[in-house]
């Protein structure tokens, strides 16, 4: 197997992304121009008790979004209708603009997802209470596998290029991302759809609570009254090619991935070290993959989930790693955490800042903690040059995925 080459520079040529702030890319980008969030009651799963109320939903249906027939939709969970919709709008940016279009039998989709059809699987438990076996199909669990929403976009687009699945927790996403840089720098793919999806289901949203990591009321990273997370569900996606391939080709090149840098705490099932060392060591590996200073960053799009320790552990790695000096936020604040996509999500807003030239602020955020001593971009965006970007996407198992985008030339 040929290694990867870090000379290899990779470009973003498409961007796809539904949350509760939108249905796509244009939608996500004013609501965070106009700072308004998408944090509501929850609907997802009627009849329920649990000890919060609300999370960030995906508002309407997906059908009408996903280019395929009636038949076939019914074998695709919420987690994968989610990534199909986000892909359908990478793929066609990414074709967009006269280029000539992206070789399907060479782009690989690489997928991170903590969930997967794990809604539809709790759909099958229940049915099968009530029903019983005979009457409950089993094509609900067909799919449940974490592996769904990368098959199912391989398949809707017809995309032979190879299907890479992940489900490293919440650095799914961000991991996926990853492994598209090393397919791509090893030239065992032409290009690759590389993101992350998940839907809300009650194990997670459940589990959370039990684990007393959900505010309830909308989350607010970093403050001093910061309470836990917001749960939330989406997708997003990244067309990821060589650089070269992606200007001989004609597309319109959005910006680089420069770098990547992926660590493990080793400390703790679910609690970040509190240090922050593990998280440092991610980003450093992200500056050094992509020949940059700390004072290259102009601005981090934080985890910030909006919990006590990784606020706090989180703002301790980026001061040792990029100083104390440079501009941060947490966009969970407008989406809340979308679990094994918020990597891939967080990393579509944060190539948006540098193209609009915003940095997104953090909401709610009106007085920082004592233990997060940061600028954290307060209640409304920041108009500035970026140069370069660092996206944060940490999990539980301690593991750490940090991305650095670079401004287009």
């Amino acid at each position: 197997m040929r290694a990867p080459d870090p000379a290899v520079r990779i470009a973003v040529t498409g961007l796809g992304i539904v949350c509760s702030i939108g249905g796509n890319r244009d939608e996500v980008w004013q609501s965070i121009v106009d700072s308004r969030d998408g944090i509501g009651r929850l609907t997802r799963f009627p009849g329920e008790t649990f000890p919060t109320d609300i999370a960030a939903e995906v508002d309407g249906t997906l059908e009408s979004s996903i280019p395929i027939d009636r038949r076939e939709l019914r074998r695709l969970s919420r987690t994968d209708r989610l990534a199909v919709v986000a892909a359908a709008e990478a793929i066609g940016q990414a074709n967009g603009d006269g280029s000539a279009p992206l070789s399907v039998d060479d782009t690989a989709v690489s997928t991170g997802s903590s969930t997967g059809g794990l809604l539809e699987g709790e759909a099958y438990y229940f049915a099968r209470l009530i029903r019983g076996r005979d009457r409950t199909p089993a094509s609900l669990v067909i799919q449940q596998p974490t592996s769904g929403p990368s098959d199912a976009v391989a398949r809707v687009f017809a995309l032979g290029g190879g299907v890479f699945s992940n489900a490293t927790a919440c650095a799914s996403g961000g991991a996926a991302i990853g492994m598209a840089a090393d397919l791509l720098r090893s030239r065992r793919a032409g290009a690759v759809l590389a993101g992350g999806s998940d839907a809300l289901c009650r194990l997670t949203y459940s589990g959370f609570n039990v684990l007393q990591a959900v505010d309830s009321s909308p989350c607010a990273p970093f403050s001093a009254d910061r309470k836990g997370i917001t749960l939330g569900e989406g997708a997003a996606y990244l067309v990821l090619e060589r650089l070269d391939d992606a200007r001989r080709r004609g597309a319109t090149v959005l910006a680089e991935l420069a770098g990547y840098g992926a660590s493990c705490d080793a400390h703790h099932p679910t609690a970040p070290i509190e240090d922050g060392r593990g998280a440092q060591a991610a980003m450093r590996q992200a500056l050094e993959d992509g020949g940059a200073r700390p004072l290259d960053v102009d601005y981090i799009n934080a985890h910030g989930t909006g919990t006590l320790l990784n606020d706090s552990a989180e703002s301790r790695a980026i001061v040792s790693a990029v100083g104390p000096a440079v501009p941060v936020s947490s966009t969970k604040s407008f989406f809340g955490h979308t679990l094994g996509a918020s990597g891939a999500v967080e990393a579509v807003v944060t190539v948006l800042a540098l193209m609009n030239g915003l940095a997104p602020p953090t909401l709610r955020m009106n007085r920082a903690g004592d233990d997060c001593l940061l600028d954290y971009i307060p209640h409304t965006g920041r108009p500035m040059t970026m140069r370069a970007a660092l996206s944060n996407t940490f999990g539980f198992g301690g593991s750490n995925i940090s991305l650095l985008f670079r401004r287009a030339e």
